[in-house]
């Protein structure tokens, strides 16, 4: 009797250390068969012309970006599943990082690229373009410094792969610096989005009037 419980404990207890990982390749799955849906769609709706241009090649960059981070991820999570005592090495493990929290300053910068379509560099006055991107630029840019620091000190913060995800376990969501990224992507993505809508609503008003 005491060895069928004790039985049952190991058996819970594994079970309850695997589903988070379990759950995560899971939803991957669930996403990355979206983003190849999407990028079927992208292509199949999609015009020779449309496909010249570099909005269009910037957003299959993106959706191919994420398809990695997926791949990444789920053969992280998915060895964690099937092989809990050999996890990956450490450089899958670091790539898996690097491609989960670089990639949205990309696409952000896809976003803020939008508005030049409504203010062509090449008959917008510098100065003009400068008091528009100027704010985009700096907070970028400060975002590049505050994701390298975190890859720094994630990357020196152990040796193993086992005491890498302990940390990130323990500190990903107290980190300063993410949490210093997560509110500077907040206010880029705010900005680019508030701006965008807001000169499109302008736009929009002014062929209302002449029409």
């Amino acid at each position: 009797m005491s060895q069928a419980a004790s039985s049952e404990i190991v058996i819970t207890a594994f079970i309850g250390a695997i589903r988070p990982s379990f759950d995560y390749v899971v939803v991957l799955t669930t996403l990355s068969s979206c983003l190849l849906t999407l990028l079927v769609v992208l292509f199949a709706f999609s015009t020779k012309e449309s496909r010249r241009r570099l909005v269009f090649h910037l957003n299959v960059l993106a959706i191919c970006l994420t398809l990695i981070l997926g791949i990444f991820s789920g053969i992280t999570s998915g060895q964690a599943v099937l092989d809990p005592f050999h996890q990956v090495s450490k450089n899958v493990y670091i790539a898996t990082i690097v491609f989960a929290v670089f990639p949205p300053l990309f696409y952000d910068s896809i976003l803020l690229f939008r508005l030049f379509a409504l203010y062509p560099p090449a008959i917008t006055p510098k100065i003009t373009l400068l008091k528009i991107f100027a704010f985009p630029f700096c907070i970028k840019c400060a975002r590049i410094v505050v994701i390298s620091l975190v890859l720094n000190h994630f990357v020196q913060s152990a040796t193993s792969t086992a005491a890498l995800v302990q940390n990130a376990t323990a500190t990903w969501f107290r980190n300063p610096y993410l949490i210093a990224e997560w509110s500077m992507q907040i206010a880029d993505n705010l900005y680019s989005v508030t701006f965008f809508l807001y000169k499109l609503h302008i736009h929009a008003s002014t062929f209302k009037r002449v029409a």
